[in-house]
């Protein structure tokens, strides 16, 4: 999820999309999918479809994901 983003992909509404607050609640579950091998954007589509367009977010994400692979 590190690719860049176009103005055009910030300002893109997207139906589902969970927010900012909410993202964060599930982000966990979120990672946690991921580190078991699973699809976590199957599960949670309307997160996935957030962090492709905030990059607070998306940055909170990769964070997470590096702790807990033991990467910071």
């Amino acid at each position: 999820m590190t690719q860049k983003l176009t103005l055009d992909d910030l300002l893109a509404a997207h139906p589902g999309d969970t927010g900012c607050e909410r993202g964060l609640e599930l982000i966990d579950e979120y990672v946690e999918l991921e580190l078991t091998g699973e699809d976590p954007a199957s599960r949670f589509p309307g997160l996935a479809a957030h962090l492709r367009t905030c990059p607070g977010c998306r940055v909170d994400y990769e964070g997470l994901l590096d702790l807990v692979r033991g990467n910071r």
